[in-house]
């Protein structure tokens, strides 16, 4: 009797001193959205390409790296997206697309990486909102 009620007792301990990996919950019904943009590119032509706050398209060069952009996406748009492209730089240059939607991130990075002729097109994963 007494070893069945100690293993008893040793299985309720166990699952009351199991928590949860991770008390922060992404927040996934935020619709801010943060897009940075990070690497090395040497070409003359860097634009990103992303869904704007009413849901239009905006296509809009890039200076210099890194570049981030914070949108908070009205009640009708349904998702957004972004991407990157680039011409004229050196074969293997590497820019990183990052989304955070509430402040945590979404996914994996997405690293786009210039071919032979210095150039790439990349776009993360659409956010459904």
């Amino acid at each position: 009797m007494k070893k069945s009620i100690f293993t008893l007792l040793m299985v309720v301990a166990v699952f009351v001193a199991c928590k949860k990996n991770s008390d922060k919950k992404p927040d996934n019904n935020s619709r801010t959205v943060r897009y940075e943009i990070t690497g090395a590119f040497s070409g003359p032509t860097l634009m990103v390409s992303y869904t704007t706050a009413t849901g239009g398209t905006a296509n809009d060069p890039v200076a210099s790296l890194p570049w981030t952009k914070e949108i908070t996406y009205a009640t009708n748009v349904a998702a957004a997206i972004v991407a990157i492209s680039g011409n004229g730089g050196v074969a293997g240059q590497k820019v990183t697309i990052v989304v955070k939607r509430g402040g945590s991130q979404v996914g994996v990075p997405i690293d786009a990486v210039a071919d032979a002729s210095g150039s790439f097109s990349k776009s993360a994963p659409a956010i459904v909102f």
